[in-house]
């Protein structure tokens, strides 16, 4: 861990003058517009990641590329053909979860390329919608599934293949505009948790928590963070909502051991 992940914060006060999330008012107000679509919470995602982004401006370009798909090509095939897909060989970087980036590039998150698709795919009057596979972002044009890594449609079958794990009840489930967002700022996540930039997770934390209010494993996550960035008191609140109210009761297991667990500071959150 380094130095610079790792920070006691001595009050609230200290705390918000260091880290103050500015994106808060434009969650609500992408849960609150019944228009909000996948590009709308990649565009969301974005400005996490560059509050200098016009929003606006990305959207009419995004919108310029799919009118420039011509009709007689599939939109999969469009994209590959201009140079877009998979991040290609590791290091991935926040900068596959930038939309401007992606277009920039041609290399993104399969969630990123995926919300590409489906919109060059709308423009063309198909229909098309994200699918929430576990593990790999998924894209539905009309009745066949596309993989927006490969651009290359696959079969059911062939994906299920590929876990490693017990599938959901329904894992080629429709992801919505709101899963979207929640699953792209869990990459983003992931990606801070590597580069130890604790307070900056806190802030993702706070946007997923407006996008699912009162998720236990969110709870959970931010009481792990809080003990990161040196905030016993925190963390134990953070902990005693999981116990109160997650239905999970291994979940709620060992969020009472963490509780337990960690010392006591001397400050009160809220």
């Amino acid at each position: 861990m380094t130095d610079a992940g790792k920070r006691a914060y001595s009050t609230p006060t200290e705390y918000h003058e260091r880290v103050t999330p500015n994106h808060e008012d434009q969650f609500r107000q992408f849960i609150d517009d019944s228009s909000s679509d996948e590009l709308s919470a990649a565009l969301l995602v974005n400005l996490v990641l560059d509050p200098t982004v016009n929003r606006d401006a990305l959207r009419l370009r995004v919108d310029a590329l799919a009118d420039s798909c011509p009709a007689e090509v599939p939109p999969w095939a469009f994209l590959e053909s201009l140079g877009f897909g998979g991040q290609g060989q590791p290091p991935i970087s926040l900068a596959h979860s930038r939309l401007a980036d992606v277009l920039e590039t041609g290399q993104g998150l399969s969630i990123s390329l995926g919300v590409l698709l489906v919109h060059v795919a709308r423009r063309q009057g198909l229909e098309a919608q994200g699918v929430n596979f576990p593990g790999r972002f998924l894209t539905r044009v009309n009745e066949l599934l596309v993989d927006p890594q490969t651009f290359r449609p696959i079969s059911k079958e062939a994906c299920l293949k590929q876990l490693t794990d017990m599938p959901p009840r329904d894992p080629f489930a429709v992801a919505t505009s709101r899963t979207i967002a929640l699953r792209m700022l869990n990459n983003v996540k992931a990606q801070l948790l590597e580069e130890a930039r604790f307070d900056q997770v806190l802030e993702v934390l706070g946007y997923q928590m407006i996008l699912l209010p009162n998720n236990s494993e969110l709870y959970f996550e931010r009481g792990q963070v809080w003990e990161l960035l040196g905030a016993p008191d925190a963390a134990k609140q953070s902990y005693a909502k999981v116990v109160e109210g997650a239905s999970d009761s291994g979940l709620r297991r060992v969020a009472q051991r963490k509780f337990d667990g960690v010392e006591d500071g001397d400050t009160v959150w809220h």
